[in-house]
Order: C-alpha cells, then structure tokens, then sequence
C-alpha cells in the first residue's frame, strides 16, 4: 500500500544528489487536520528507495487491522535530499549529507510554524524517523524550542536506528532542549547495525563532530531522556522500515491497539518486547488522545 500523501524538499523528485538545494514546504498536506505522523528517511536513499520503506511500513499497518490501517490517511513521507548512492562506502558522503540534513531542518521548521488544525485550531505532529532523518527531526525540535510553531504540538517522536551522536542528546547537548518538547520519545535501536556500528564513527569524525562517537541508534542511550526504548535484535541499518515490529510498536503509541494474536504472528527471531516502563530516573511518559478509525477526518 503506497504512501499516498508526501512532502518534498527537493528541487527535483527524480533521482536527485547530495548537492541539490533544498526546497520550500508548500504542499497542501497536512494543512487542516488535527493530527498527522510524518515519515522521514534517512542518508543514502534514494527517491525510489525511500517510497518502497515507506510503503513497507503502510502495508504492515494495514496488515495489523482497520484502526491500524486507517492511520495512513494521516500519514505522509517526507522526501529531502540525502541520497548520495555509493553503497558500502556511503560513509564517504556522510560529511556531506550533514548540511542538507540541517537545511532540510531548517525548511521543515519553517514550513510546520505555518501548520494549523481545522478552523485554525492546534494540530498534534508525530515524526517517525530513520538514520539520518532523526537529525533531520532533533534539528528541527531544537529550531521550535527557541520559535515554537503557534498551533502546533510535536506530540511523538519515534527514533529507529537514529544516526546522531548521543552526546549531542546527553547533559549539556546542543540537541537536548528540543528533544524534551514531545510528550513521547520512543528509540528504537539494535546493536546488530553495521552501518551504525562501523561506518557511522568514521563519518561523524570526517564530519567533525566528534571523534568516533556511539551513534543513538546502536545502544538506545543515553538512559533518562526518552520515555520508552526497544531493542530491535537482529536488525542491521537497513531493515527497519520493513519491519512488523516497527508498524506494531508505532501502532501501539499512537493509540491503536493490536491483538495478542498479531503480536504472537510475528516470526520467533523478531518477538516483540513487552512494553514496559523504564527505570525511575526516565521521563514518565503522558497519555494522549485515542488515535482511531473514528477520530481521522479532520
């Protein structure tokens, strides 16, 4: 099931390079609905490749019944140029990617200030990020923490394999103003991510930001500043997006329940963990609205 709604921040939406300037947000979507997730992908994806996760990701929602299928009508995939295509030395295009990912930001930023619900009421906004897109989304949070966006509240976030330092998130980090505005901070991660765990230190340290820092998405640290945290075992960089775990652990913070004999369907090798509340020294996380069929029109 394709992701139907998009938006872009390219100057062109067919193949594309780490070069490409950085767009205006105009599109209609979301504008007028009271909620809406947004997908975001992450470095060395291309257009095409990014369309195919995403759509993964639709179809196992769908997969988990109506109420998780009806999400899709609130969810769009945002495009931005990150797709320097050099295969298993994409780590050499890393420094490069860092300027788009903090332009497209910047875009983003700008463009979600604009958002309102219907009749200019508050809209909620959840991000869903992978790799390079959770900087794309913390640089973001961190521009709204000094200008926040009107009528917009970033309710949710969901970080899987999140390729940004963890000191830039840790005591004293440039980035952890912004990453306390969502009420919901869920960090996916897996210490089986090759990319993360090999090309990820070198890059950031060719991008001077740090000698050989850990990546986010590798351990799920640091502890106390997200309000849930699941190990993907088995996961390397790329297979988040087709994931079921993924599509049921979104479901369930966005409101949707899934049945026991969903979860129990998955393969053995990728059980879902229990959903458990993290040590007393984490943020205590807040409930929000029911997510559901019956509230997705605007």
């Amino acid at each position: 099931m394709s992701i139907s709604n998009g938006l872009s921040l390219r100057e062109r939406d067919v193949g594309g390079s780490v070069s490409e300037t950085v767009r205006e947000l105009t599109p209609p979507f979301p504008h007028g609905r009271r909620r809406v997730a947004i997908l975001i992908h992450g470095y060395n994806n291309t257009l095409d490749a990014a369309r195919r996760g995403y759509d993964a990701f639709g179809d196992h929602l769908i997969a988990l019944g109506p109420a998780a299928g009806a999400l899709l009508a609130d969810i769009g995939g945002l495009y931005w140029p990150g797709d320097a295509d050099l295969g298993s030395v994409s780590f050499i295009s890393y420094p490069l990617e860092l300027l788009p990912a903090r332009e497209s930001a910047r875009k983003l930023a700008i463009f979600v200030r604009t958002l309102a619900g219907p009749g200019g009421t508050p809209m909620e906004i959840y991000f869903v990020c992978h790799s390079l897109g959770n900087r794309v989304v913390l640089e973001v949070l961190d521009l709204l923490a000094v200008e926040p966006a009107p009528l917009v509240q970033v309710a949710i976030v969901v970080l899987m394999a999140a390729a940004v330092p963890v000191e830039m998130v840790g005591a004293g980090g440039r980035l952890l103003p912004g990453v306390t505005l969502p009420d919901k901070r869920l960090v996916l991660y897996s210490r089986d991510d090759n990319v993360l765990h090999w090309a990820f230190p070198l890059g950031e340290t060719l991008g001077g930001e740090g000698l050989f820092p850990t990546a986010i998405g590798r351990f799920g640290q640091p502890p106390g500043v997200w309000t849930a945290r699941r190990e993907l075992a088995g996961n390397d960089h790329s297979d988040y997006w087709p994931d079921r775990r993924v599509a049921v652990l979104v479901a369930d913070i966005l409101g949707v329940p899934v049945t026991r004999e969903i979860e129990e369907s998955s393969p053995a090798t990728r059980k879902l963990p229990d959903l458990t509340s993290l040590a007393t020294r984490e943020v205590a996380p807040r409930e929000l609205p029911q997510f559901t069929s019956a509230s997705m029109n605007p």
